[in-house]
């Protein structure tokens, strides 16, 4: 699998070719913030580190450098194939293949196996053309901070938008569902493990308090845990949920989440912390806390 540091590498070196007439509009910057989207794993803290390089002109030995640390960085099949199916998909902007872009792969491909600085030159034009291209139609400054502050939101839309479909329920509400998965998930990952029944749980829960139907609900909860595995800021997750919550909500959902940590046989001190500073951040007296703990039988929380 690609390193963190090797798809960072991957995304600096698009944003230095975007670079390479030595400007960048704001239309184009909007454009290019959506074609990196299509990088895997990339999260909140890795975005920052990819605007850097859009705020100021990336040299040509910059350029160059970014090059020799994406070839070198490639150390398996895997990470060929990688690089190969990213620019791709950077290059068309929605992922398909032209006639065209058949050659540029195979033009690629060929500087990869051999290393070539070639590279360079034979992404340049197409992955410019498309930036131009994705620029003309308009770019959509929301998408940016949905992929900050409501990742999961980011990636279910985008998912059901591959897919041709539109969500079940109303924008505002998905927001906060896809939060409160985020949540969820944090609570089941304490112990860095994820179980089928917790898994079931957490989709419960959706089907439950929202009326999600199950098969989004499934694919919330499939997403919530990717990310999670990733990481995912719990200071976003919480002031995002209260945000779009009132506290009678977020006292059934602090029981909700005692039920979660409870799905796997019972509920560790390390998850009824976690809950503790959920709860905290809810801006809820600490006697709801105790409330929802209450609920998880005594036996089944160690005494505590």
């Amino acid at each position: 699998m690609a390193t963190r540091d090797f798809i960072l590498d991957l995304g600096k070196l698009m944003i230095g070719i975007a670079w390479i007439d030595g400007r960048l509009e704001q239309d184009e910057i909007n454009a290019l913030k959506e074609l990196l989207f299509l990088l895997p794993d990339i999260s909140g803290e890795d975005w920052m580190q990819l605007e850097l390089y859009m705020t100021h002109a990336v040299s040509d030995a910059e350029r160059r450098d970014l090059l020799d640390r994406v070839l070198s960085g490639i150390r398996s099949s895997g990470d060929k194939q990688l690089v190969l199916e990213t620019l791709e998909k950077l290059v068309s902007g929605d992922g398909s293949r032209r006639t065209s872009e058949s050659a540029f792969l195979e033009d690629i491909r060929q500087d990869i196996e051999g290393r070539s600085t070639g590279l360079l030159s034979h992404l340049t034009t197409p992955f410019r053309q498309t930036l131009k291209r994705k620029a003309g139609q308009g770019s959509r400054e929301d998408r940016i901070e949905d992929f900050i502050k409501n990742t999961i939101y980011f990636q279910l839309t985008s998912e059901l938008e591959q897919q041709g479909r539109t969500l079940s329920f109303p924008e505002t509400e998905a927001r906060k569902i896809c939060l409160a998965a985020g949540l969820m998930a944090h609570v089941a990952w304490v112990d860095n493990e994820v179980c089928h029944r917790e898994r079931e749980a957490m989709s419960l829960a959706l089907r439950q308090l929202w009326n999600v139907p199950d098969d989004e609900a499934r694919l919330i909860t499939k997403m919530s845990q990717a990310r999670i595995m990733q990481g995912l800021d719990l200071v976003r997750l919480t002031s995002g949920f209260c945000r779009h919550t009132t506290i009678e909500e977020r006292k059934t959902f602090l029981r909700c989440l005692f039920a979660i940590a409870n799905a796997a046989e019972d509920t560790s001190h390390a998850e009824i912390e976690a809950i503790r500073q959920i709860a905290k951040s809810f801006e809820l007296p600490h006697q709801e806390f105790i409330k929802a703990k209450l609920t998880v039988p005594r036996q089944d929380r160690g005494g505590l």
